[in-house]
């Protein structure tokens, strides 16, 4: 069911500084930048072996990282795993109690499907999982 840690997201209230310290110090190359309108986020990935480091940045009052910035500042804000399936994924983890923030997986950046687990579920880390279409 789980294939991998897709990637690492670190929400923040700006990507440059970051970014340039990942580019010009640790010599990680950025990979792009995409908004996602629908979660009002500008995103960059930066990928380390198989799993990206994926910086957040809001575009918009009400994003999905909003409370997580104003409550916590910048940081780490969850773990992806990517599966093979999302759907049988979620059927599976409902059926262990997991419960889910959203309904059903909804587009995300790069064009995947994405979920997010309820924290209280998994020991209060936000956790994801990621499809790849």
């Amino acid at each position: 069911m789980i294939i991998g840690l897709d990637h690492i997201g670190i929400a923040l209230d700006n990507i440059e500084e970051l970014g340039s310290f990942l580019e010009n110090v640790l010599g990680i190359p950025l990979t792009g930048i995409e908004k996602v309108p629908e979660r009002k986020l500008k995103v960059a990935f930066y990928p380390i072996g198989e799993t990206d480091l994926e910086l957040l940045e809001e575009t918009g009052e009400g994003s999905t990282i909003a409370y997580f910035l104003k409550s916590r500042g910048n940081g780490l804000q969850h773990l992806a795993f990517q599966v093979d399936d999302i759907d049988k994924a979620v059927e599976y983890m409902k059926s262990k109690g997991i419960e889910f923030i959203e309904d059903k997986p909804k587009k995300g950046a790069r064009s995947r499907r994405i979920i997010f687990m309820k924290p209280e579920c998994t020991g209060n880390i936000l956790m994801e999982l990621s499809q790849c279409e």
